[in-house]
């Protein structure tokens, strides 16, 4: 078991990154199904809602206007959207495994 909890602020800024990654690759068919993690994966509500965006719109074009129209707390959305996900593959991953592991009680997440 991990001796210290994940910060918020830490996953928050793992799961831009899963979510950078999957908007980048969704829509151009270049990311399995399979490996996008389950909306409830996702700790942060921020994460949540860009999720929602990325998957229900019908193309990347449309994710982002929605995206650039967003106000989340402790999120730059001008960033979110102009960097790439390319480098960022493993995220999504890493979200599915973090998401187990705190359901089986092996991580935890520091207290507000």
């Amino acid at each position: 078991m991990e001796s210290r909890p994940l910060k918020r602020i830490d996953i928050l800024r793992h799961e831009l990154k899963a979510l950078r990654f999957m908007l980048d690759n969704y829509h151009a068919g270049k990311i399995n199904p399979a490996s996008i993690p389950p909306r409830e994966d996702f700790q942060a509500e921020q994460g949540r809602r860009l999720y929602d965006i990325i998957l229900g719109a019908p193309s990347r074009a449309a994710a982002e206007r929605e995206i650039g129209e967003l106000e989340l707390d402790e999120v730059d959305i001008e960033s979110f959207l102009r960097l790439t996900g390319e480098h960022y593959y493993t995220y999504p991953a890493l979200v599915r495994e973090r998401a187990e592991a705190i359901r089986q009680g092996r991580l935890r997440i520091e207290a507000a």
